[in-house]
């Protein structure tokens, strides 16, 4: 149980935060810090404060200092967790993330699935978003990281149900739109990607990478002139997108406007000059088709 000062002085730091006095606030927790060395809540909240400020390295080492005091508390299990995932360190977040598994909080598991993500197990991150989605089926982002991860694993069919599942509970999320006709689009049923594609564009029509790719699927159908439309579209927005000049390169090509389809080639080599194998690809599915 907390002493009387301690809540005091506790109380006040809080006061002086939420009004914005943060320099006040953090004197007051290093000065009960200094005072009272187990106390690990001032060590939590101080570290709070500077990962507010930006400054993670000073948060994770009163975190740490934290966790010697008291290895199993959830908060400072979790924070570190935290640090560790946005600096990169994915095996020491999953660790920190572990520990906790047992209390089945969705952000846990949606996080430690990201880590798994990043370090490229894809079955482990699968696994953690589907526990996601169990225990809370309208947590953030989780339809789209599942739907994500089932397409790097070439289970489409499975994202599209996903992903659709998704859409039904945020009918405006881009995102979801844009990774289902991805899963369309692999299984060849490049009607159904158009489509999502389409409603990705109208949700977000700024996002130059969703004309590029609907250019290449209106491509694949043979429809020359909307694939046309869609790439300059997308370099209006981004003009470093390689693939949409090199496509609109082919068109000119396969049109015999070999001028003007030599200006597109030399844009996207001059962005990267190694597209020239890409090039030389295309030109001979063009060739050859």
């Amino acid at each position: 149980m907390l002493s009387a000062t301690i809540r005091k002085s506790l109380e006040k730091a809080r006061k002086y935060f939420d009004s914005g006095k943060v320099l006040h606030s953090m004197q007051i927790y290093h000065r009960l810090i200094s005072e009272y060395p187990s106390f690990v809540e001032a060590y939590i909240e101080l570290a709070f404060i500077y990962i507010k400020l930006g400054k993670e390295n000073s948060a994770e080492k009163l975190l740490r200092k934290a966790y010697e005091l008291e290895p199993n508390n959830e908060e400072v299990l979790f924070m570190l967790g935290n640090i560790c995932l946005r600096s990169k360190r994915f095996d020491e977040a999953i660790k920190f993330y572990t520990s906790l598994l047992s209390l089945d909080y969705p952000v846990v598991h949606y996080n430690l699935g990201l880590a798994y993500y990043h370090k490229g197990n894809y079955l482990e991150a699968e696994a953690e978003f589907k526990k996601v989605l169990k225990l809370d089926p309208d947590f953030p982002k989780a339809f789209e990281s599942l739907g994500e991860i089932l397409i790097k694993l070439g289970n489409y069919k499975e994202a599209i149900d996903y992903l659709q599942r998704g859409i039904k509970r945020e009918p405006y999320n881009y995102t979801l739109y844009h990774l289902l006709a991805i899963s369309y689009w692999n299984l060849g049923e490049l009607n159904e990607a158009k489509r999502a594609i389409e409603t990705a564009i109208d949700l977000e029509p700024n996002k130059a990478v969703l004309w590029e790719i609907c250019g290449e699927i209106s491509l694949e159908l043979g429809e020359i002139e909307e694939a046309e439309r869609y790439f300059n579209r997308a370099i209006q927005l981004d003009g470093s997108l390689v693939d949409s000049f090199i496509n609109l390169g082919l068109i000119y090509k396969y049109r015999g406007d070999n001028n003007e389809a030599d200006k597109f080639f030399n844009e996207a080599l001059r962005i990267d000059p190694n597209a020239k194998f890409k090039i030389d690809e295309k030109l001979k599915l063009l060739k050859n088709g």
